[in-house]
């Protein structure tokens, strides 16, 4: 997922010249992406040689998608690009992961870093007006997400404890019979 949305995205970049990617500072726009596809290629090795553990691993995935996509959030002017709703996606798909453990603290980091981008903007760019308020709102998406993730999770999990059980039982019975 994260190399297809990586090479995506550098795609529309280099093609399409109607996108606000990269619209205030090009290339770091193009230095992140290609980073951010550098990046999901080595997970994708660390994944198959199941190093370092799986928590790790979701940790330092998630923060690096946060990151990543700060820096091409900044890069492309800010929260009118929509490049901040690509980070509901990475937190869903985390917080379903790991089992709703750790889908707070994601989303939380998140938003940390959305209005840290903000205020560094504002601070950097001469013509930038920062978007607290879409900056709220879409912290409010992202806590939403993961919440969900997480009540979702809870879920699969007593579905799975149940399938299992269910599965124990039907043993049993065959065995009596």
């Amino acid at each position: 997922f994260r190399l297809i949305i990586g090479s995506s995205l550098l795609i529309i970049f280099w093609e399409s010249g109607f996108t606000s990617l990269g619209s205030y500072y090009s290339s770091l726009f193009l230095y992140a992406g290609v980073g951010h596809v550098f990046f999901s290629m080595l997970f994708m090795v660390f994944i198959r040689l199941r190093f370092p553990g799986f928590d790790r691993q979701l940790v330092i995935q998630v923060i690096s998608d946060i990151v990543f996509f700060s820096v091409m959030l900044y890069a492309s002017g800010g929260l009118p690009s929509g490049l901040g709703v690509l980070l509901l996606v990475s937190l869903a798909g985390a917080g379903l992961i790991s089992r709703g453990r750790l889908a707070l603290f994601f989303a939380s980091v998140a938003t940390i870093s959305l209005l840290l981008q903000e205020t560094y903007s504002f601070w950097t760019v001469g013509f930038y007006s920062p978007q607290y308020s879409q900056a709220g709102l879409l912290s409010m998406a992202y806590f939403a997400v993961a919440w969900l993730a997480h009540r979702l999770a809870g879920h699969t999990l007593a579905s799975e404890q149940l399938a299992e059980e269910r599965g124990i039982d039907l043993a049993n019975m065959a065995q009596v019979n």
